[in-house]
């Protein structure tokens, strides 16, 4: 069991390690495309193992820590930050876009590996449905309460009647039918050994969230533009009976048509994402949640009985998020260093001492943050492992 724990706990750093690498391997890709001096291209970190040199003159280095991310080192990027420009005065337009296009590169890269994760989760999906059959009821739960059995098939609802063998209507239609019932009896209609029979059953009442993009009534100026645009939570009431329903591979489903069915769920999954990684921005709250490495780790390791294909689901959003926090206007990210260079030209100047300083409060910052969440999630692991 511990080792198992550990094996889980390598490849969870391993996966984070590889989104680093490839955020590094798409300023990479882009530097040496337009012609940048790219002089050292580091697997890992720590003291190097092995180092050769490329036909392109690059320095490629395999250092101890191989497996937990890497680095790159540009030197028109790295002179822009640690060399005094000459003139005052901006570049050509062309050397601000080549080096935007450098440092866009790595979130970019990190974006499109979580399309491809999430394309192979959805495909994954795309080829399984959930039926009306029950898998599992829970212990003191309404379902358990009413006589309802694992096995069990739902093959009706109020007055409703499934008419199919299989009904991707009904299934979701009978989901919606619960959840819209809180604390009210419903009528299920029950298939047990070939014998159906109705079933009455008082769901549980549960609270939870729904995003919506309308506004909060108190919400005043930036605020309510952010709520329009990313979204605000809202809380909602909704029925639980206790109950999971089986999952089945469907039969005879041609690849081209399970790619074809991915495409849809893919994007979905892609809009949830997306709200996931934008919601604190409107939800103050949710940055209490806000993790680091030792808190993304565990959570890996504790759900490994999940299967691969929820990790995938995981590192995906992890991907998704490493691009959209890179991408954020401040110093020190990416983000920062664009807005620096779009601040260059449009003003025509250069803002070299300007920058510097913003870089030495963002690395401080960003120091304090990290330190804050490692203890935060420290603090969380070890309550959690007392339970």
């Amino acid at each position: 069991m511990l080792g198992e724990k550990i094996l889980f706990m390598l490849s969870a750093l391993v996966g984070l390690g590889i989104l680093i690498l490839v955020h590094e391997w798409g300023h990479f890709w882009i530097a040496r495309k337009i012609k940048f001096n790219v002089q050292e291209f580091s697997i890992g970190f720590g003291p190097k193992l092995l180092s050769w040199q490329g036909k392109d003159g690059i320095t490629y280095y395999l250092r101890l820590l191989a497996f937990f991310g890497g680095f790159v080192r540009i030197k028109e990027i790295e002179d822009d930050l640690l060399q005094q420009p000459e003139s005052p005065y901006a570049r050509p337009a062309r050397e601000i876009f080549r080096r935007i296009a450098v440092i866009s590169a790595g979130p970019i890269a990190n974006f499109l590996m979580a399309v491809v994760l999430i394309f192979i989760y959805s495909a994954w999906w795309a080829g399984f449905r959930t039926t009306t059959e029950i898998a599992a009821v829970s212990e003191g739960s309404p379902a358990e309460k009413s006589g309802l059995m694992s096995g069990d098939q739902i093959v009706g609802f109020a007055y409703l009647r499934q008419k199919l063998p299989y009904s991707s209507v009904f299934s979701r239609e009978l989901r919606c039918y619960i959840a819209n019932n809180p604390g009210k009896p419903i009528r299920l209609l029950i298939r047990r050994d070939f014998y159906e029979f109705p079933i009455i059953v008082v769901p549980n009442r549960k609270e939870g969230f729904r995003i919506v993009h309308t506004p909060h009534p108190n919400a005043r100026g930036i605020q309510r533009w952010l709520q329009r645009v990313f979204g605000r939570l809202e809380k909602e009431e909704f029925g639980l009976i206790g109950v999971a329903f089986k999952t089945e591979p469907i039969p005879a489903m041609p690849w081209q048509v399970r790619l074809k069915e991915a495409l849809p769920i893919t994007w979905e999954n892609l809009v949830e994402m997306w709200r996931q990684v934008t919601l604190p921005f409107t939800q103050p709250v949710l940055l209490r949640e806000v993790s680091g490495p030792i808190r993304i780790v565990y959570e890996v390791v504790v759900h490994r009985w999940l299967g691969i294909m929820e990790q995938i689901r995981v590192f995906a959003l992890i991907s998704f998020a490493l691009a959209f926090i890179n991408l954020f206007p401040f110093p020190i990210l990416d983000g920062g260093r664009i807005l620096f260079l779009l601040i260059e030209f449009i003003s025509r100047r250069r803002i070299y001492n300007l920058e510097v300083k913003a870089n030495y409060v963002g690395l401080a910052l960003l120091v304090a943050l990290l330190l804050f969440v490692t203890l935060k999630d420290l603090h969380f692991v070890l309550l959690r492992g007392q339970q």
